[in-house]
């Protein structure tokens, strides 16, 4: 299992990663897409060209809304927004975390094979997102509006759809079983 640190804010070293990301993004849409994004599209890897842009765009209005993770190598390995929210769950309004924008690094998300590569980083993000829910006293509860793409991710970590408008939460109970599994599989891989 990959290991990731959790950063809050639009730190240096964030920014730093977007920077890198917006780079590498022109070389790939040079080296395989012809110099053309179009050619990139229906993607994930033209999704996460939009989603850095978008980033870059929230970069000062909202910088303390900003999270990622970093990997061994000191590389931004996904990124997001979030922001706090309310929640309907069984007919109750709940505090949560929402994200927005979340997306991993053009490397990870590209389908031709990069040294950069490491899988786990947009589920290591989402585990920091709800640890830090759990200790704001939200419980661990997150929302997203998903796109359809993104849904069987989301899905796997536990995140249920709520109205079929592409909302998904991850409830209190999931989050906690989220967090164990995590806990888990990182004391196996070093046992």
């Amino acid at each position: 299992m990959n290991e990731f640190r959790y950063i809050v804010g639009a730190t240096k070293e964030l920014q730093q990663g977007l920077i890198m990301w917006q780079r590498k993004i022109k070389d790939y849409v040079n080296i395989y897409y012809q110099g053309n994004e179009e050619n990139a599209r229906n993607t994930t890897f033209y999704n996460c060209i939009s989603k850095v842009r978008e980033l870059d765009n929230d970069l000062l209005e909202r910088g303390e809304d900003f999270r990622g993770v970093i990997d061994d190598q000191g590389l931004l390995a996904a990124a997001c927004i979030i922001q706090e929210t309310e929640v309907e769950i069984d007919g109750q309004s709940l505090s949560c975390l929402e994200i927005e924008k979340l997306t991993n690094s053009p490397w990870n998300t590209i389908t031709y094979p990069q040294p950069e590569k490491k899988k786990g980083a947009a589920t290591s993000l989402i585990e920091g997102i709800v640890r830090e829910s759990q200790n704001l006293d939200f419980g661990g509860i997150v929302k997203v509006i998903a796109i359809q793409a993104a849904k069987k991710f989301y899905q796997e970590i536990e995140f249920i759809e709520t109205n079929g408008s592409g909302e998904m939460i991850l409830t209190s109970n999931a989050a906690s079983m989220f967090i164990l599994d995590q806990e888990q599989k990182r004391k196996s891989t070093f046992d």
